[in-house]
């Protein structure tokens, strides 16, 4: 076999990964070896203090998940900086385990809020989370994530590093790979763009894809996200007919990181500000999210043309490379999958997308309806 020298490969690894350890290491108020280098595309010069613990409150939305909720929160409350509050959105909850467990756990707390959420839907437990905030940012992650010590001050220098970073999400990393499953999942999802910063914007867009800015997956994901809100309020918040629990199945992370490129603001990736996720470890639970995956895409993709009908003309000029990113082997969608990744599972996530616009419809229709009767 071709061996491969020692120091080419330690340098190959530094010039990778140096963002990232530089980020920590001040995080730990260490000093980091030189100046922060800067890679792919750079936002401007840092022009204010970064938000302290105090201008971030942490929502987590969960349902029926109590013990793994419990992890999410302790470790919240262990980063340094802390938040200023955590607001707890149970959404549709089918029993009382997490509303008796945060307040035996949390009583004396003031930072932590519970709030219930009788109607489902990821995007209206947002939304929920959303009226009891006020901080000047929210960050956003999910009850079956451990968060890093360093999480809440790596956003808030995210923010802090240009004058109109609306939004700020982070790197996913697993929280276990144990079972074929999980590692399936790590290699095809994609929870993971990288290790240095990026700064997503219309302005750089000369930088960007055939698919941008409809190309929302690759700005971040709803377990690691947090925005100015500021931000949210001119939008309205998350759709409600989005997220998980709703026919859409998902898209309300989707459509929230689109709107703040879209409207000309800048998304900030910032792989320092990590949380550790815990994937699924069984077949038939990657088989519900594969086609919630797929729903929840194309779901968004139809929630623009619902609330702007001029975007369908953007997105159908986008079609052949959107088609070919979903079908060509070569493509950076399906080349990451891993070589005994299942094809049902591909095939799952295909059907999910042809669903997708029909249930955004029907959720739109369905909650009409029921805010006619109510």
């Amino acid at each position: 076999t071709e061996r491969i020298d020692a120091e080419v490969l330690t340098g190959a690894m530094w010039a990778e990964l140096r963002p990232a350890i530089v980020g920590a290491l001040r995080h730990l108020g260490a000093e980091g070896p030189g100046p922060r280098a800067s890679a792919g595309r750079t936002g401007p010069a840092t022009p204010q203090a970064p938000p302290g613990g105090d201008a971030i409150t942490v929502a987590i939305a969960t349902r029926d998940r109590p013990e793994t909720l419990m992890r999410c929160i302790a470790s919240v409350l262990s980063a340094r900086p802390a938040p200023a509050a955590i607001v707890i959105v149970d959404n549709a909850p089918s029993d009382h385990r997490t509303r008796d467990g945060v307040a035996e756990t949390y009583r004396s707390d003031p930072r932590i809020t519970y709030v219930a959420e009788p109607r489902p839907g990821l995007g209206r437990a947002h939304n929920a989370a959303l009226a009891h905030i006020t901080t000047p940012y929210v960050a956003l992650t999910d009850d079956d994530v451990v968060v890093d010590s360093g999480w809440i001050g790596a956003l808030g220098e995210a923010f802090a590093s240009g004058e109109d970073v609306a939004c700020v999400s982070g790197l996913i990393l697993p929280a276990e790979l144990r079972s074929p499953e999980q590692w399936w999942i790590e290699c095809s999802t994609g929870f993971g763009k990288g290790f240095q910063r990026q700064v997503r914007s219309l302005r750089t867009r000369s930088g960007e894809g055939p698919l941008f800015p409809y190309d929302a997956g690759s700005f971040g994901s709803g377990a690691n996200m947090a925005f100015s809100m500021a931000f949210l309020e001119t939008i309205g918040g998350f759709d409600d007919a989005l997220g998980t629990g709703t026919r859409s199945m998902g898209g309300d992370d989707l459509a929230a990181l689109h709107r703040a490129v879209a409207t000309g603001h800048d998304l900030v990736y910032e792989p320092a500000a990590i949380v550790f996720h815990r994937h699924h470890d069984n077949l038939a639970a990657l088989r519900r999210q594969a086609y919630g995956y797929g729903a929840g895409l194309t779901a968004y993709l139809a929630s623009l043309v619902v609330a702007r009908p001029s975007e369908a003309l953007a997105i159908a000029r986008r079609a052949v490379p959107g088609i070919g990113r979903i079908f060509q082997p070569s493509s950076t969608l399906n080349a990451r999958r891993h070589p005994d990744y299942p094809s049902s599972l591909v095939w799952r996530e295909r059907a999910g997308m042809a669903a997708g616009p029909l249930g955004y419809v029907r959720q739109r229709m369905s909650d009409r309806a029921d805010r006619a009767v109510a």
